[in-house]
Order: structure tokens, then C-alpha cells, then sequence
């Protein structure tokens, strides 16, 4: 039996949330099935690359090149599954292609748009709404990742609860761990960040709530005075609502101490947040929410938003809650990671235990049978 895989996303040279769950997961799955029954494909628009480009015995390669920039899995992917169609297609995406295979399967991995419509461009709405809408009415298998977003499928699009499998994320392990000094020193020298400081790594976009972060901030500079050497850190590339947190990084009395370093390589990402005071994580919405496991993992305490899949994930007690829009509540969390080390200490110990629980592997593992149950 064949197996196919859209490996599009987890080949790009610059991933993010979803993509680097693809890379992830493929490589974790290959890993599970050397030398088993079945054919494995991988479709890709471009070459596969570095990790992905080696291949067990019983896994391929799919090169289905496609020049336009938009509509590769709806349109290129249709046309491979109408040639050759493989007898199960997994897209660890957002859409599936038109033309599949009866037995389809795809990752959803919330469903925020719905939620919270305002936080997304017209087009990005219209689109999720009409693949999500496309899934559940033909039945396909999905996969997502929290108790939480699959609540929020059934209740917001009637999907079969039988049809939903969760699967907690992963995260890397080797790469996402306590750093020594030495290490953290040459990250923020690297990137000229003085101590303490604080941090939000992600997509810097309206439904990420960086600008509650920047108040927040401004709040506690305001509440520690004048010479208070407090800087807060933003690590991601710019998305939907970039100008509204500009325009409150330029508002901010304290804009000098407001670090944008963009998208930073991944390779950096660890050192960076090792080194924080405390990652603040504060989104309206979320499905998993990776960068707070990555945080917890290399001992940076965490305060996240009360909301959504957030409790789930960092787990009671092991970081400080607050309510997204509560200014003055972020601001105290930060002030208690700034002048409490017994609670510095307690959170890292307690975010270390708990991002063990969550492995690609074990990410892998879940996965396997919602692709091969069926075949027999």
C-alpha cells in the first residue's frame, strides 16, 4: 500500500509553527516505518533538502513542480492524485486537494479564524472556512493538536468526534534544553540584548497580542523608574497586524529597550530563551502553542494567556496565568519573575519536568495508526 505525504511545507528553507511540525513528524515517522509493508511518498514542489532528502529503502521521492507561488496542494497535488494516486494522503495541513484519495487525512490545527474572524485578512478567512468546511463534509480523517481544538471542530463545524484524533506537538529536545552561561552569553552578544530581559518569539501579528506584551511592559517600566534596565525582546517575522504593534513599539516611552531582531534562525532560538527572565506568551488564540513547551523546556518560566489550548499545555502550576486584555496582570507576573528567584527556580524546575512530556516521537507514534489503520 502507498502512503503519500504533502512534504511541500516541511521543505521550506524558513519554517515556522506548521512546518517545522511537518519536518518533525515526517522524520520521526521514517524513523517508525523502515523496512515495513508499506510504500511511503513524499510530493514536493522544490527538491527535498538536508534531512528530508534521505530516504529509508521504502520511502521516495515526488517531485511535482508547480510555478505558481499560491495553490500547490489544492491544484498540483489533484493532478498527482489523479495520475497516480497514492491509497491514503496525509496533508499535516490546513486543506486537502480536490481530487484524493478516499482515504485522506489532515492536520487542523485550530480553527482561530472562526473564533476570532477580525484577526485574520479577508482572504485567509474565506479560505480555512472553505477547506475546513471541505474536510468535515467529506468525512476525512483529522488530526489535531490539543483536547481543546478538537472540542472546537465539533462544536463549531459538527465534525464526527470518531473522525478526530489529538496529537499533542512535539518539540526538539536535542536543540531546546537548559544552556549554560558561556552559550547564552555568545547568543546575547551576538544579538546585543543586555540582562534581564523578557521574550515573545513568534509570528508578530495582531491575534499574537504582542501589543497586551508592549503595554504590559510599559506598565512595569513605569512601576520600577527611571534606570530600570529591563529590556523586552520580539523574535519573529512580520503577519497580519504588523502596523498596530508597530505603531505601539513607536508609542512606548520605553521604545529604546524594545528589541526586534526578526526572524531569528532556529539554531539561535534556544541560547536566546534560556537567557530570559521569563517568556511571555499572551496570544488570543491557539491551538498548541509550541513556543511556550520550547520556553518551558530550556528553564525560562512562562506566563501565558488563560485561554484556549494554553492551560492544557503548560499545565496547572508550572507557569503564571493571566487573561490576555489584563494589562496590569502581565505586568505583575513579569515583576515576580523579576524579584522572586524561589519562584524563578520553582517554574524552571516545574517547565523543565513538563516539556518532557512532549516529544516528536511520541507525536510520531500517535500518528502512525490514524494513516495505516485502515489498510489492512
Amino acid at each position: 500500500m502507498l502512503i503519500g505525504i504533502d512534504a511541500s511545507r516541511a521543505n521550506k528553507p524558513k519554517k515556522t509553527g506548521v512546518e517545522w511540525y511537518a519536518f518533525h513528524l515526517i522524520e520521526e515517522l521514517k524513523k517508525l516505518t523502515v523496512g515495513d509493508k508499506h510504500q511511503w511518498a513524499l510530493y514536493t514542489r522544490e527538491p527535498l533538502t538536508g534531512d528530508l532528502a534521505v530516504l529509508p529503502e521504502n520511502w521516495y521521492e515526488v517531485r511535482a513542480g508547480w510555478w505558481p507561488k499560491y495553490l500547490w496542494t489544492q491544484a498540483r497535488m489533484s493532478w498527482e492524485m489523479m495520475r497516480r494516486p497514492a491509497d491514503v494522503l496525509f496533508v499535516p495541513a490546513h486543506v486537502l486537494p480536490p481530487i484524493r484519495p478516499e482515504k485522506s487525512v489532515v492536520t487542523i490545527h485550530d480553527v482561530g479564524f472562526h473564533r476570532m474572524p477580525h484577526l485574520y485578512n479577508k482572504r485567509q478567512r474565506l479560505y480555512h472556512e472553505a477547506t475546513t468546511k471541505d474536510i468535515v463534509r467529506t468525512g476525512a480523517r483529522i488530526i489535531t493538536v490539543s483536547e481543546f481544538c478538537g472540542r472546537e471542530i465539533v462544536e463549531l463545524y459538527g465534525a464526527d468526534p470518531a473522525n478526530i484524533a489529538i496529537t499533542h506537538l512535539g518539540i526538539d529536545h536535542g536543540l531546546y534544553h537548559p544552556m549554560d552561561e558561556e552559550t547564552i552569553h555568545a547568543a546575547l552578544t551576538k544579538y546585543r540584548i543586555p540582562d534581564p530581559y523578557f521574550m515573545m518569539i513568534g509570528r508578530m501579528e495582531e491575534k499574537k497580542n504582542v501589543v497586551s506584551i508592549v503595554k504590559a511592559f510599559d506598565a512595569l517600566k513605569a512601576q520600577r523608574g527611571v534606570g530600570d534596565p529591563t529590556v523586552l525582546v520580539l523574535c519573529g517575522p512580520k503577519g497580519f497586524g504588523y502596523e498596530k504593534i508597530k505603531a505601539a513599539i513607536e508609542a512606548s516611552p520605553n521604545r529604546a529597550q524594545i528589541v526586534e531582531l526578526g526572524y531569528v534562525p532556529e539554531s539561535d532560538v534556544p541560547a536566546l530563551v534560556a537567557g530570559a527572565r521569563g517568556y511571555v506568551h499572551v496570544a488570543w488564540y491557539e491551538g498548541f502553542g509550541i513556543p511556550l513547551v520550547q520556553a518551558m523546556a530550556c528553564g525560562c518560566p512562562v506566563i501565558a494567556a488563560n485561554n484556549s489550548c494554553l492551560p492544557e499545555v503548560v499545565g496547572e502550576g508550572n507557569g503564571i496565568f493571566v487573561k490576555p486584555d489584563d494589562i496590569d496582570a502581565i505586568a505583575v507576573g513579569m515583576e515576580r519573575l523579576l524579584s522572586d528567584p524561589s519562584l524563578v527556580a520553582d517554574f524552571r524546575a516545574r517547565g523543565i519536568e513538563r516539556a518532557k512530556k512532549f516529544t516528536w516521537a511520541e507525536t510520531a507514534k500517535q500518528t502512525l495508526p490514524v494513516l495505516t489503520d485502515w489498510i489492512g
